[in-house]
């Protein structure tokens, strides 16, 4: 299978920062909603080296019914922009939650000439995909409500799912499935346990691409870790290592992709406010001043709620501390 993540059409959270589930819809349902549906071209060359086969793609659809690509779950190359290109013309009957429209998340699958075993590859792999993820965000908000017992069983839901290890084979889920560990055993307070999770999911990463978003993603979680700690020099070199594999992504997206540069100013922001309190707790004020400078820099991805935490202390801080230097 050839896969293609875009980590940057994913939520970026961390620990002590709270996010919204998404509600996920089964394929097979939200397909009953498909209003229109727009073939899609088949690329010239791909039809020349006689490429078939099917793009999974990964859509959030909105209250009037239009989709977005959110990622890509696999494909071959060839096939995914002409995938990405027809989807986003569908249309579908709105979805409603408690009787109001709702946005939703699912999958869905492009076939390219594609045969009979690579359609059911397809089918099973969207059902995998709607169970993994379903059970992941079903953790991920229990861990936010202060349970711990749900998590543990929709992470062992989720382990089940994964089954051992093949190759290359769902890398990507496995290592979000290591930092889920890590994020309940830090709830825990079972320090070690979550460390060796999060190195596991950091070294996942770094074997597909040290440089990926992923990686970054991975490295930020555990940085918050030893920040917790009171591991500073450890959360000091992690957390510079993320925010410089992000930086390179924001100015590498540019605005031609909001909600990539989105994503990438958030962790940067974030990252940067945790690195400026270390830096006070252990009376660093250049390098508390320079955090700072950077959290005002990428203020504007931030939420509304972290504007006003974060940004009025590092005025303060770079107007206090900045003068001293």
């Amino acid at each position: 299978m050839w896969r293609t993540f875009l980590f940057f059409f994913l939520v970026i959270s961390f620990p002590t920062w709270a996010q919204t589930a998404n509600t996920r819809v089964l394929p097979d349902e939200a397909e009953k909603h498909l209003l229109k549906s727009v073939a899609p071209v088949y690329p010239p060359l791909a039809q020349v080296t006689r490429i078939s086969g099917v793009v999974i793609l990964e859509i959030g659809i909105d209250e009037s019914g239009i989709p977005s690509v959110r990622r890509i779950i696999y494909g071959h190359p060839l096939l995914q922009s002409a995938a990405i290109i027809a989807v986003r013309s569908w249309k579908y009957r709105p979805f409603e939650e408690d009787g109001k429209p709702a946005k939703i998340v699912t999958f869905v699958m492009v076939p390219f000439a594609a045969n009979r075993t690579q359609e059911d590859e397809g089918r099973n792999e969207m059902l995998f995909q709607h169970n993994f993820w379903s059970a992941e965000e079903s953790a991920e908000m229990a861990l936010r409500r202060g349970d711990e017992t749900e998590p543990a069983q929709q992470l062992s839901r989720a382990s089940a799912l994964l089954g051992p290890a093949s190759g290359r084979l769902h890398e990507d889920e496995r290592a979000q499935w290591m930092t889920d560990m890590g994020e309940l055993c830090t709830a825990q307070r079972k320090y070690d346990d979550a460390e060796e999770y999060y190195k596991k999911a950091v070294k996942v990463h770094e074997d597909a691409d040290k440089e990926s978003p992923g990686t970054a993603s991975a490295l930020a979680y555990l940085s918050q870790l030893y920040a917790e700690e009171k591991k500073y020099d450890l959360a000091r070199m992690q957390a510079n290592k993320s925010v410089s594999i992000y930086k390179k992504h924001f100015k590498a997206v540019g605005s031609k992709n909001s909600g990539a540069q989105q994503v990438y100013g958030a962790a940067i922001a974030q990252l940067s406010w945790m690195l400026s309190k270390i830096e006070i707790e252990q009376n660093n004020h250049s390098e508390a001043v320079k955090q700072c400078r950077t959290v005002l820099d990428f203020q504007k991805f931030l939420g509304q709620a972290e504007q006003n935490s974060f940004v009025p202390t590092c005025q303060q801080t770079v107007s206090g501390l900045g003068d001293k230097n």
